[in-house]
């Protein structure tokens, strides 16, 4: 039987960037945050889970080190649905506490990955899954705002890695996005795939884009507006000139079925640190097949999620892309966190390992790594 949990805890560790992304819809981010929660059993078993920071990180950390002790400690590992209903009943349908989504979101990774450790198997295994091994393409801080022939460069450096997809930044005027996804896919060819993201942040009118976005082929376009306008999802999707993606900012399934039932959305991408968990990214999986909706997780920022990612693919079968994080220099990725997802040859795939096959040094993180109050994005001023 699968220990329970004797102990729940949670912090925020911060790495700022050498060299600051380039700017996207929402600025450019100063540093990367995370809150890394962390469980322990009873036998011992230690599993560790990112929590999205938000804009309050020391926040969400709070969440789990009070109300959710509550929740968590004395189940069993495997109880990850029952934290989920309890949670749920509790603070966000009655009390609409948007932080408990990022906290369950990182107990429950945390919880899959005490129990695939303590019982040997990898989480994608003990999730009913199949060997994971899908496309990769290149996206995360990556591919910011650039002249087209910034972005050429940046993308042949990607195809010299082995990727033969990316996400390309729009948003910040309509001559310049025409002419970096032109530049892109003549530089390219057609067998290079271009997914477009506007990081919320458009300031044109979208329809202007639209045919561009079908002449090269794009994708998808993600996030063109904020979650509170899903009619002008529709309305463009209407459009049928390019699908829409979104969900990184959609939290739970509930939700999921309502833009897709609203023809709002045509890509799924739940984020595992912010959607609820690898328990909730699974029932988003399971909802956007059976409704015809392409489903492809976002990301964020450390091996941890990722592998959580790949997981939640996994149990549902899916052989979409898997959203990889090219950039050079993440520790969080490969260095104090490591392990989980290896991407090669513009592939993804998971081993083994129990659990997330991922490794955690928290004496590293907690020395070179401390976190940080606040919001890692600073204000964008127009």
């Amino acid at each position: 039987m699968t220990s329970e949990i004797v102990a729940l805890s949670a912090r925020v560790h911060t790495w700022r960037f050498d060299d600051r992304p380039r700017e996207i819809g929402t600025g450019s981010i100063l540093r990367r945050d995370f809150v890394l929660v962390r469980v322990e059993l009873a036998d011992g078993t230690v599993g560790y889970g990112e929590a999205f920071h938000g804009h309050a990180g020391t926040a969400v950390a709070e969440i789990v080190n009070t109300t959710m002790q509550d929740v968590v400690v004395g189940r069993r590992a495997d109880e990850m649905l029952a934290v989920r209903e309890e949670t749920r009943d509790r603070f966000l349908v009655a009390s609409g506490m948007g932080g408990f989504i990022f906290a369950l979101s990182g107990v429950d990774i945390a919880m899959w990955d005490a129990y695939g450790r303590s019982e040997g198997k990898p989480v994608w295994q003990l999730a009913g899954g199949i060997r994971p091994d899908v496309p990769a393409y290149a996206g995360g801080f990556t591919l910011g705002y650039a002249t087209p022939e910034l972005l050429v460069a940046d993308l042949a450096r990607l195809v010299e890695r082995g990727y033969s997809a990316a996400k390309v930044r729009v948003g910040d005027g309509f001559d310049a996005d025409a002419s970096r996804l032109l530049a892109a896919r003549d530089t390219l060819g057609d067998g290079f795939r271009l997914m477009t993201d506007a990081n919320l942040g458009m300031n044109y009118d979208l329809a202007r884009l639209a045919p561009v976005l079908a002449e090269v082929g794009a994708d998808w376009l993600e996030e063109p507006f904020p979650p509170g306008r899903r009619e002008r999802f529709r309305a463009l999707a209407a459009l049928q000139h390019v699908p829409l993606a979104a969900g990184e900012n959609i939290f739970g399934a509930d939700s999921f079925a309502e833009w897709i039932a609203a023809g709002a959305i045509q890509v799924a991408q739940p984020d595992v640190s912010r959607v609820g968990g690898i328990t909730e990214a699974i029932r988003v999986g399971h909802l956007a097949q059976a409704l015809g909706v392409r489903f492809v997780p976002h990301i964020s920022h450390t091996a941890l999620n990722h592998a959580g990612t790949l997981s939640a693919m996994s149990a549902v079968g899916s052989k979409d892309f898997f959203e990889a994080d090219p950039t050079p220099v993440n520790p969080f990725r490969t260095g104090a966190i490591s392990g989980g997802v290896e991407v090669a040859d513009g592939r993804a795939t998971l081993g083994d390992a129990p659990g997330l096959g991922v490794e955690v040094d928290e004496e590293a993180l907690q020395a070179s790594y401390p976190g940080e109050s606040g919001s890692p994005w600073p204000r964008v001023r127009r």
